[in-house]
């Protein structure tokens, strides 16, 4: 069966997403097909979509190689052609030819009366998401601290480095944390989403315009109390202003490039602030040392001076949204606010 090449590459990138990296099950690499239905699977991430045409097609295809070939050509249609456990890709010059899994047993993601709709608006939600994924885990052995954590109007995310929390305008009837995989994914649909639906202690689905499927399963696991970390208090407190605070992210930007031999984890700077100035220093043994200062304000006394070390990754996500923070001597923490977003950051002796 002939096919328009650029209709077809747009459902498959649409369900490319889904496919597996490694592993070793096969099943996880292909995309699937069924007629009209495609779709695809890692293991926790499903989506399904559909092509315009019957395909003819109802086998399993390794997906990576099979995408790159119909993305590197520039027919207008190409052939389908599926017969004695292949799936060959014919044009005038080209014939690729792939060998198709045996037998599958992955079931596509289907609409299941147990899928209890909880918006048909994320707008906010997809904000949230946007601004908590920095701190969400890459440790797979922490288990939901791999996502972020949605619980009623609140969305969390920790790496135990930093804690971020954003407080949603609508208050959703779930208490689940996404994997990072399918928030990324709900962020580059924004707009585009029409339906969200939740099944208790299992299953989170986006529904898109066109009708694709998207659907995970959430990570398992108690997610700690985080809200408990942020402080109370504001005896120790000490407020500092940024006067340009895009001068600022380009400092860090500086600082982050002149560590660039050390491991993302285990870059750090010394952050030295007096009343109205502070000072970034960065030492790389084998480089030297990078110091620069810049104007701020602060809610220190003439003679007073706050000294601590910190991961200017953490900084340089949050200074794009926030003038200013607020320092806690006594917990010896960085807290950041813009709007519902808290952004929480353990500094290092």
């Amino acid at each position: 069966m002939k096919v328009n090449l650029k209709d077809f590459v747009a459902v498959l990138e649409k369900v490319a997403p889904g496919l597996g990296i490694g592993g070793l099950v096969p099943d996880y690499k292909c995309f699937h097909f069924s007629g009209k239905e495609i779709w695809t699977t890692d293991g926790t991430l499903v989506i399904n979509s559909s092509f315009s045409l019957d395909t003819g097609l109802k086998c399993s295809v390794y997906g990576a190689s099979f995408l790159d070939l119909l993305r590197s050509l520039d027919e207008e249609e190409v052939e389908l052609i599926y017969k004695n456990n292949e799936v060959k890709v014919k044009t005038d010059t080209v014939k690729g030819v792939f060998t198709i899994l045996a037998s599958t047993d992955v079931k596509r993601n289907i609409a299941s009366d147990k899928d209890v709709v909880i918006s048909e608006s994320c707008d906010d939600l997809i904000e949230g998401l946007s601004l908590c994924r920095y701190s969400v885990s890459k440790d797979e052995t922490l288990g939901p601290l791999c996502g972020v954590m949605v619980d009623g109007n609140t969305l969390l995310s920790s790496d135990r480095y930093r804690i971020a929390s954003y407080e949603l305008k609508e208050k959703y009837p779930i208490k689940c944390s996404l994997p990072s995989k399918f928030v990324n994914i709900m962020i580059k649909n924004k707009g585009n989403i029409n339906e969200m639906s939740y099944i208790l202690d299992n299953r989170f689905t986006i529904v898109l315009a066109d009708g694709t499927r998207i659907s995970t399963f959430i990570l398992v696991g108690e997610h700690p109390d985080l809200i408990k970390y942020f402080p109370k208090g504001l005896a120790s407190r000490k407020e500092v202003t940024l006067k340009d605070s895009n001068h600022m992210i380009d400092v860090l930007e500086r600082h982050i490039k002149f560590l660039g031999n050390v491991d993302p984890v285990d870059k750090e700077i010394l952050i030295q602030i007096g009343r109205d100035k502070c000072m970034f220093v960065s030492i790389d043994k084998e480089l030297g040392t990078l110091a620069e200062e810049v104007e701020v304000k602060t809610s220190l006394e003439q003679d007073q001076k706050i000294e601590f070390s910190i991961n200017p990754i953490f900084l340089r996500e949050v200074s794009r949204l926030c003038s200013g923070f607020n320092y806690y001597t006594e917990e010896k923490i960085v807290l950041f606010e813009a709007g519902g977003l808290r952004y929480l950051v353990q500094t290092r002796e």
